[in-house]
């Protein structure tokens, strides 16, 4: 009786949702808005110790060793990808559940130069039985909607208050990358922020010019006003709101003498969505910048110390881990909120995505 009831397990085909069909219900407005709050829900469950997250492993990445993928500029194939300063690729392991839910699930998300694009899948098991039941095949879109709408619960929270849905002057965004997770994080602040798309003026910076036009060419068609700048500390001191996207190890964007950061008393609102540093050693951020800043909200207030824009301002001693907020925490605690009051709370705020499950 247990062979034939293992014969029988053993035959169940979990269901499989292919990346057409995803795309298909993930592609409207309303799912935009719906993900959105159900992510901000989500990252006060975590903060509340309703969520469970496994460690994350990360494959690819230092202090492991880089990936044998291929890349088209280097011919040389005994470690091409440890000498490569353009390498980033690398695979993630993420999984967790809510207490008392009925399921819990494992993602495997990659990207990463010189990966030809980004992918992964997602598997969803039943808490009572064990037994895989779906398969995402998303080829990590859903990863991209996740974060973006991250960013878009942070900004909805933290962003100028001239941004936001209560009107005000025209927002000046600035987008540091050109990769796909930037494109979702434009795409999703028009989602919390109304007339963006009308007048609002976006900066972006990117490594690479062919990048940078070919993401002005995409977003403009989208509807946004996009222009390029040559160097990324234009958007410190241009941008009321700011979204770091790349996978860089060393500081991009760094206080000094002519930055609004470093002006407590005379600068206008300043807010940091930091998104591309999602693992150990990454790093967009400069510490000194990370410390001058006025509000520290992270997704995870344990994962910050080992991967995310804080490490090293932690590692340092700039900052301590107690000055960081939790997201989750975030929500329910309104008076940190930024005022809608006009543009008087002139407060440099800083949201640290490293990414839970």
């Amino acid at each position: 009786q247990q062979h034939q009831q293992h014969q029988q397990h053993q035959q169940t085909i979990p269901q499989i949702y292919t990346l057409p069909q995803i795309e298909a219900a993930t592609s409207s407005p309303e799912f935009a808005t719906k993900l959105i709050d159900a992510i901000q829900k989500g990252f006060i469950e975590y903060s509340n110790g309703k969520f469970n997250a496994c460690p994350i492993q990360t494959m690819g990445a230092p202090p492991m060793a880089p990936f044998d993928a291929a890349d088209d500029d280097d011919d040389d194939n005994d470690n091409r990808n440890a000498k490569n300063s353009n390498y980033s690729a690398q695979a993630c392991v993420k999984s967790g559940y809510l207490t008392s839910s009925s399921h819990y699930v494992i993602k495997v998300a990659t990207g990463g130069h010189p990966f030809p694009a980004n992918s992964g899948c997602m598997q969803l098991y039943s808490q009572r039985t064990g037994r895989l039941e779906t398969i995402l095949l998303d080829e990590g879109l859903l990863t991209e909607l996740r974060t973006a709408a991250a960013g878009a619960v942070a900004a909805r929270m933290l962003a100028p208050s001239s941004n936001l849905e209560s009107g005000g002057d025209a927002c000046r965004i600035g987008i540091l990358g050109t990769g796909v997770q930037a494109r979702f994080q434009l795409r999703y602040l028009g989602h919390v922020m109304t007339g963006c798309r009308r007048g609002s003026s976006v900066m972006v910076w990117g490594r690479s010019k062919e990048n940078v036009r070919q993401f002005i060419v995409d977003m403009e068609e989208e509807g946004w006003n996009v222009r390029a700048v040559d160097d990324a500390q234009e958007l410190l001191d241009q941008c009321d709101l700011i979204v770091t996207a790349t996978s860089s190890r060393a500081p991009l964007l760094k206080l000094n003498n002519t930055t609004r950061a470093s002006e407590k008393a005379s600068r206008g609102p300043l807010h940091i969505n930091a998104i591309g540093s999602d693992s150990t050693g990454k790093m967009e951020l400069d510490p000194d910048l990370i410390a001058a800043a006025d509000l520290l909200v992270a997704d995870s207030r344990v994962q910050t110390k080992e991967r995310g824009e804080y490490e090293e301002a932690l590692a340092r001693g700039l900052v301590s881990l107690d000055d960081v907020v939790e997201l989750g925490e975030l929500a329910s605690r309104t008076e940190l909120h930024r005022k809608s009051d006009g543009r008087d709370d002139c407060r440099f705020t800083i949201f640290d995505s490293s990414g839970v499950a």
